[in-house]
């Protein structure tokens, strides 16, 4: 053990948030490019998620934005989506923290800057 000690409390959290939802026009997705050929709400989530939302050229393509509409088809892309509501914070839940021993340490900066020793944890629900 060196010298000084240090301790610290460090709590992790989970908060989620959701945009407004807006309607997709399955139709015109099936004369994009690719074209949506799926027929369930799973399908059109995996082809909006591999060719909408992972795909930055979906938007720009000439042939989806004459079917979708230019704006309409940036809009499905979420790219500038900055008004989330929150609707779940899991701090209203309890408290999931832990103390941690240790000493100050620039380098480790994924443990946010503390060269941890020694941990102790402990999780309350309210």
């Amino acid at each position: 053990m060196s010298e000084k000690v240090y301790v610290r409390k460090v709590e992790t959290w989970t908060v989620s948030a959701g945009s407004e939802p807006i309607e997709v026009n399955v139709e015109a997705l099936r004369s994009c490019d690719p074209p949506y050929e799926g027929n369930t709400d799973e399908d059109l989530a995996n082809y909006l998620w591999e060719n909408v939302f992972n795909n930055w050229d979906w938007t720009d393509n000439d042939t989806n934005k004459e079917v979708y509409g230019e704006d309409e088809a940036y809009a499905l892309s979420f790219e500038e989506c900055e008004d989330m509501e929150e609707f779940y914070d899991s701090r209203m839940k309890g408290e999931e923290s832990w103390i941690q021993v240790g000493t100050p340490n620039p380098e480790f900066t994924k443990r946010g800057g503390f060269e941890v020793t020694a941990e102790g944890k402990y999780n309350s629900e309210w």
